[in-house]
């Protein structure tokens, strides 16, 4: 699976060779794995991407996703 982030502090971010994508919002949890059924969204919450050796965590979060073809792509709304 392929994630793209994109926000107005860093532009886009691209990043390869995921597992797992966890997410934690005020009204939800959901993991998306690998050929799951496309999916759009709100973030208001916590965002984990699992890769092989690590975890990435984006904490208290408020964004747009859109989850298409292996995908995942983050929009912020609002940033820190």
């Amino acid at each position: 699976m392929i994630v793209c982030i994109f926000s107005l502090k860093k532009g886009l971010e691209i990043i390869e060779n995921i597992i797992a994508i966890r997410i934690k919002s005020k009204d939800y949890h959901l993991l998306i794995l690998k050929d799951y059924v496309s999916h759009i969204g709100e973030i208001h919450g916590d965002l984990e991407i699992e890769l092989e050796n690590y975890l990435l965590s984006f904490n208290e979060i408020d964004a747009l996703f859109i989850n298409d073809n292996n995908i995942f792509n983050v929009i912020y709304e609002k940033e820190k």
